[in-house]
């Protein structure tokens, strides 16, 4: 064996190792951002999105209390820690229930910068496309999961807009079906202003302004105005 195969094998051992504790350390950040929820956190996720992480023991009777307080139905009641291990099953199939439990999860992990929680299919895609589950699931095994979420009542929609993108719904936040149209044209760019919204969809500047206002207030938009851009509303989400 030459030399240059062997340092080429150390090295892919090497990266192989570097790779394998970074997945345990993602691991190990995620099951403590979900073991060390507060009961503040709790109830803040019950009273915003109606749903429990109940993955604390020592909490059981917060849980029993929020469940009754908010009206909490079973399917919101998140029993088990999910991770990329148990999405695949032996002989490597998809248990396709656990893969839309394991992307609920990290947006729920990540509620605060995802904001309300609407969410392009590809978005979410790039969520849970990590780690081992990377190169071995595709975008029809996510569909077919949120489908599944959908139907146990889980999520609040999954939605095929006219132009063909999948937008998710993750929390009960109801859209009128200008703001759906809106978010249909800032899907392409991730932001949009005024005359983008009158020009694509041919309506006033009144009833434009309105529809991007209320996307506003519902934490779905983020308003900036600067000197080179003017006004825009940004999508986060998008």
């Amino acid at each position: 064996m030459g030399i240059r195969k062997i340092e080429d094998e150390i090295d892919l051992r090497e990266a192989m190792k570097k790779k394998a504790a970074e997945l345990k350390l993602k691991d190990i950040q995620a099951k403590a951002a979900t073991e060390n929820f507060t009961k503040e956190k709790l109830q803040d996720l019950a009273r915003k999105h109606g749903v429990i992480l109940a993955l604390t023991p020592e909490l059981k009777d917060e849980i029993k209390e929020l469940q009754k307080k908010y009206n909490i139905p079973p399917s919101k009641i998140i029993t088990e820690q999910i991770t990329e291990n148990d999405v695949l099953k032996r002989s490597s199939k998809i248990d396709h229930e656990k893969l839309g439990m394991l992307a609920y999860q990290r947006i729920l992990m990540q509620k605060e910068e995802i904001g309300a929680g609407l969410l392009p299919l590809s978005e979410v895609f790039e969520i849970i496309n990590t780690g081992i589950l990377k190169g071995r699931i595709e975008i029809k095994d996510l569909i077919k999961a949120l489908k599944t979420l959908n139907r146990n009542h889980v999520i609040d929609d999954v939605q095929e807009l006219e132009s063909g993108t999948f937008m998710i719904r993750f929390f009960p936040i109801e859209y009128t079906t200008d703001q759906v149209k809106v978010i249909g044209v800032a899907k392409e760019k991730g932001f949009i202003s005024l005359e983008d919204v009158c020009i694509a969809l041919n309506w006033s500047q009144d009833r434009a302004l309105q529809t991007l206002t209320s996307l506003e207030e519902s934490g779905i938009a983020k308003f900036r105005e600067s000197l080179l851009k003017g006004k825009q509303w940004y999508f986060p989400s998008i």
